[in-house]
C-alpha cells in the first residue's frame, strides 16, 4: 500500500502533525508513522507514554528531555525514547524541526499520558465595583482602591471581591429576600463559598452591597465623611465573607478587633457592643 499524503491532526501549538499509518488513519494499532514540523521555540508538556517511539530528524535539531537528561537529535541522526520514561520534546532551534516519528504500539493520545501543567495560583488580588446609585461613580474607584488595601492587610492573596453600590431601596428589597428583614440597612454580605479545589483563576470572595442613602444619612448623624462611613462598611462586609459572626460573642470580638485593624479605629462591631453597654447601664 502506497501512501503519498497523510492525515493533518489539528494542534493549537503551531506544530504541523501529518499522520501516515496509525489509530487516526489507517487503524493500525501496531505501530503509527508521523511526520512533524515544529516551529521555533515549540516545546510540549512532559509525558510518560505507553509506546516506544523512534524519531528521525530530516532538517533542524530536535531536543528531546528523558528523565531529566537532554539529548539533542540533528538532521540525519535518530532518537530513541523508549516506552515508561518521562520525556519532554521542544525546538530549541532558531529555525524549524522537520521530523517523523514512529510509535510503537500506534500512538493514542490515552497513551501518551501527557502532564497537565498546573498554573500558579494568582497573587494579585482584584476588586470590581458596580454601580446602582447616580452618585456612586465618584466612590467607585476609591472604594476599589480601600478594598484591595484591605485584602493586603488581611495577608490574603489572589482574591476576587466585588462590590455593588446601590441606594434604599435595592438594599431593602435584597434584606427582604434573602433575611427576611423589610427594611433598608447599610451593608449585606453574600459569600462565594468553596469552589472546588483546582478551580482556575483568582479566590472568589462574594459580593458587599453598600446602600449610598444609609451611608449619607449615618455620616451626617455620627460627624463622620462619607468616606469614613464607607469605609466602614466595607470592613464589616468584607469580614463577613471570610466567615466571621459578630452574633457570637467569641468572635465578636475578634471581628471588632479586625476591624480596628482594617481602619485604624473603631468599626462597627465595637460601636455596637458599646452602644448595647450603654443601653443597659441605663
Amino acid at each position: 500500500m502506497r501512501l503519498r499524503k497523510g492525515k493533518l491532526i489539528p494542534r493549537e501549538d503551531g506544530k504541523r502533525i501529518e499522520e501516515f499509518v496509525g489509530a487516526a488513519t489507517t487503524n493500525t494499532p501496531a505501530a503509527s508513522v508521523a511526520r512533524m514540523l515544529a516551529p521555533p521555540g515549540w516545546s510540549e508538556p512532559a509525558q510518560k507514554p505507553e509506546f516506544d517511539e523512534v524519531v528521525l530528524v530530516q532538517k533542524g535539531e530536535l531536543t528531546i528531555v528523558i528523565d531529566g537528561k537532554r539529548e539533542r537529535i540533528g538532521p540525519g541522526e535518530v532518537g530513541l525514547v523508549p516506552r515508561g520514561r518521562r520525556v519532554l520534546y521542544r525546538n530549541d532551534g532558531k529555525g524549524a524541526c522537520d521530523y517523523w516519528s514512529v510509535c510503537a504500539p500506534a500512538f493514542r493520545p490515552e497513551l501518551a499520558h501527557v502532564e497537565v501543567p498546573v498554573a500558579p495560583p494568582p497573587r494579585d488580588n482584584r476588586v470590581t465595583v458596580q454601580v446602582a446609585h447616580s452618585q456612586g461613580e465618584g466612590l467607585a474607584r476609591p472604594l476599589a482602591s480601600l478594598g484591595r488595601t484591605f485584602l493586603e492587610r488581611l495577608e490574603l492573596r489572589g482574591c476576587e471581591l466585588s462590590l455593588s453600590l446601590v441606594g434604599d431601596r435595592a438594599i431593602r428589597r435584597l434584606n427582604r429576600t434573602w433575611r427576611k428583614k423589610d427594611k433598608a440597612t447599610d451593608v449585606l454580605s453574600f459569600p462565594a463559598g468553596e469552589l472546588p479545589k483546582g478551580t482556575p483563576g483568582p479566590r472568589q470572595l462574594g459580593d458587599v452591597v453598600i446602600s449610598i442613602d444609609t451611608a449619607k444619612r449615618q455620616a451626617k448623624e455620627y460627624g463622620r465623611t462619607m468616606e469614613s462611613e464607607m469605609a466602614r462598611y466595607l470592613a464589616h462586609g468584607l469580614l463577613h465573607l471570610l466567615g466571621h459572626d459578630h452574633e457570637r460573642t467569641y468572635d465578636a470580638r475578634k471581628m471588632a478587633t479586625l476591624e480596628e485593624k482594617l481602619l485604624g479605629e473603631r468599626g462597627m462591631v465595637a460601636d455596637a457592643v458599646r452602644a448595647d453597654r450603654v443601653r443597659r447601664l441605663v
